[in-house]
């Protein structure tokens, strides 16, 4: 378990592929990925637990857990619940990061995908009060779980909606009491969690002048309001770009967007306290944006030779990771936040992870040439 190595110009290296990110908002953020079911000693399958300073720029490697031939393609904090992680395509694993003792700690492990010749999970998130658990994959199936404490597995409640295709994202909103989800169809889908009808909730269509045809959603984010609502951050493109960022009101009426890169995008974080997004880009470029204004802050050129596959936030730096074995840290103006101690804290993360027959270049995964994620 060695440091990553430093660079230029906010770049450091790994030695494995970067597929996942997370942070806690702080100076902690964990990042995951690897070789795939033929991962050796030199491409290992890993997730790792990541301390950065910015005052210092130094950036030091606290934990580490090899997930053998379990390939780790999604990270997630909650910060109420434990880090998850999806495991042999169809199951989530939830583990827990000791800070103090620099160890990374299964916990339990529980199937979600089980339709299809190779189910695969794509999207595992907590809801924000950490009682409910929401995944989504390859079965088309937005399911609902009510989440138990370790080592109980989380309990089954519901499916949301029908049968669709391919789920790419989901989020909670902020209050924990809606769902959103968007799929392959480029649709995205909202519902009241405690209500299961009408089964489909309300479908929301992104029409943008900047796209010709249809504008296909394949990210999606709660934003809190600053009137205890929330407005919807939904992340779109045409088939082969442009992409597009555009905030919706909970009656699905478009607020404002704007077009963002001419190549599709990869990624999105947001960073609620400070009011801004970053995007991840197709091109290997990062870009963040003020919220709700939606402003362009900072661009970067082409820091990746691959799409910015994941993207997230770490106090007042927004840092991407990338298939070509490397993460890069931008610093944001303005002022620098506190870090809060997270001495002998377990920090909660979901870990989606799929048993990968180096099915990189198919599905897109580690190049980024597919589906988007978070």
């Amino acid at each position: 378990m060695g440091d990553p190595q430093v660079g230029t110009g906010g770049t450091y290296y790994v030695p494995f592929p970067v597929l996942a990110l997370a942070s806690n908002g702080g100076d902690i953020f964990l990042a995951a990925g690897g070789g795939g079911s033929t991962a050796n000693k030199e491409v290992p399958n890993v997730v790792h637990a990541h301390r950065y300073d910015e005052a210092t720029g130094k950036l030091n490697t606290i934990a580490a857990l090899n997930t053998e031939k379990a390939l780790v393609v999604s990270l997630t904090y909650s910060l109420v619940a434990d880090l998850v992680a999806r495991q042999l395509k169809e199951r989530v694993k939830v583990l827990s990061l000791n800070v103090a003792e620099n160890t990374l700690t299964q916990l339990c492990d529980f199937s979600t995908e089980e339709a299809g010749k190779e189910p695969e999970q794509n999207i595992a998130k907590y809801s924000p009060d950490g009682k409910l658990i929401v995944t989504g994959g390859t079965d088309g199936q937005v399911k609902l779980w009510k989440a138990e404490t370790p080592p109980a597995v989380p309990t089954f409640l519901r499916l949301c909606g029908a049968k669709t295709k391919e789920i790419l994202d989901a989020d909670f909103s902020p209050d924990s009491e809606f769902l959103a989800a968007c799929d392959d169809t480029g649709e995205c889908r909202l519902w009241q969690v405690a209500k299961e009808e009408p089964e489909n909730g309300k479908t929301l269509q992104y029409a943008s002048k900047h796209i010709k045809g249809k504008a296909f959603v394949k990210l999606v984010r709660f934003l809190p309001t600053a009137d205890g609502k929330w407005t919807l951050v939904l992340g779109a493109t045409g088939g082969r770009g442009p992409a597009v960022v555009g905030l919706f009101a909970p009656d699905g009426s478009k607020l404002s967007e704007v077009m963002v890169d001419k190549q599709p995008l990869k990624s999105i974080a947001l960073d609620v306290e400070k009011g801004r997004c970053v995007v991840g880009l197709m091109s290997g470029a990062k870009s963040v944006y003020s919220l709700p204004g939606l402003s362009l802050q900072k661009k970067t050129k082409e820091v990746h030779s691959l799409p910015a596959q994941r993207v997230a936030f770490i106090g007042d730096t927004a840092i991407s990771g990338s298939g070509d074995r490397d993460f890069h840290l931008l610093k944001l103006t303005g002022s620098s936040r506190s870090v809060v101690c997270i001495a002998l804290m377990f920090l909660v993360v979901f870990a989606v992870v799929a048993l990968m027959a180096l099915r990189i270049g198919a599905k897109g995964a580690a190049l980024g040439q597919g589906k988007s994620d978070l």
